[in-house]
């Protein structure tokens, strides 16, 4: 389906992306990436924090990486394109710089997204898994008469089916950082069941997202829009072809990064990753399988051991100008 002259709906999809040039490598290191967990269609990737010259893990310097995209997540792309097309006519950068506050502003007022898992989730799935985000939620979050629970992120693909179809994917997506690994996969696992094993009832968790979805979709062309609003319409034929998908982030406390300077290498932190992501792995397939069908669902799944995700949370808070309370 054409919905501009010359474009597909994928083409059009793809150009939401907002992604850096692999800037994130600078900060963490690849261990696998695209590999299939035995007995699911889940897919693993794993990362790890980079050490710097002199071997320290670049922590704050990561946190502050992702704290630098938070105009990006937080505000919406029309809002965005609108400013910066000011900016351009004017010869100036007070718009944007407008909106940049406004994004830390919201973050401000809802301390329980000041973690920042939700924004490193939105990161990986924009740069590594070439997935555009659908809604922006943070502005939703302070309207009162909203209820904007639900996942932590919707991301959007198009892909075509053997009959010439193409299929809307949407990944619901879900962050855990916890100092225990097993807690976070567990957690993760139970929150991504409810969206994707839902009955498609009223007050589904499912549901109320795509209700949200509907009124507030992050696009910028409103052809783009009137034809995902068709997939999303359940009285509109296009609605059977949207298949629901997973992208997940499991962050937790490692304690073989070195605690002093110049003590280890990047790679020998990786080869030690590397001895134990099989049985990280198994831990993820045993959680899968908890939850009967969970396993029959496309999921990408990114675990990121940190030195202390408290640490990295407080330095994540710190670069929004916010204060940082110990949980």
């Amino acid at each position: 389906m054409d919905t501009e002259e010359n474009k597909t709906l994928a083409e059009l999809i793809t150009e939401l992306l907002r992604t850096s040039e692999q800037e994130i490598n600078s900060y963490i290191t690849e261990v696998i990436s695209h590999v299939n967990l035995k007995d699911t269609k889940a897919v693993s990737h794993c990362y790890f924090l980079t050490l710097d010259g002199n071997g320290r893990p670049q922590t704050k310097d990561f946190a502050r990486f992702i704290a630098r995209h938070v105009a990006d997540y937080a505000i919406p792309r029309k809002e965005f394109a609108e400013a910066q097309k000011y900016d351009r006519e004017h010869n100036t950068s007070t718009k944007t710089t407008q909106l940049v506050k406004k994004a830390e502003a919201l973050f401000t007022s809802l301390k329980r997204t000041g973690e920042g898992g939700e924004m490193l989730l939105y990161i990986l799935v924009q740069e590594y898994l070439k997935l555009p985000q659908l809604i922006c939620k943070m502005p939703l979050k302070t309207n009162s008469e909203l209820h904007v629970n639900g996942a932590d992120g919707i991301h959007v693909s198009v892909e075509t089916n053997q009959a010439g179809q193409e299929i809307l994917s949407l990944y619901w997506g879900e962050s855990k950082l916890y100092k225990d690994m097993s807690g976070a996969i567990s957690s993760c696992f139970e929150s991504l069941k409810e969206f994707l094993l839902s009955d498609g009832g009223e007050g589904a968790p499912a549901e109320r997202d795509l209700q949200l979805l509907r009124g507030n979709l992050d696009v910028i062309d409103e052809r783009l829009g009137t034809v995902i609003l068709k997939y999303l319409d359940k009285d509109d034929p296009l609605h059977n072809q949207v298949n629901y998908k997973g992208v997940c982030l499991i962050g937790f406390d490692y304690d073989k990064y070195p605690s002093t300077a110049n003590s280890e290498t990047t790679e020998q932190i990786k080869a030690k990753i590397q001895a134990e992501i099989e049985a990280w792995s198994t831990s993820v397939i045993g959680q899968i399988s908890k939850h009967t069908n969970l396993n029959t669902f496309d999921i990408h799944v990114f675990l990121l051991p940190f030195p202390s995700v408290e640490e990295f949370r407080k330095h994540f808070l710190e670069a929004l100008g916010l204060s940082y309370e110990p949980s």
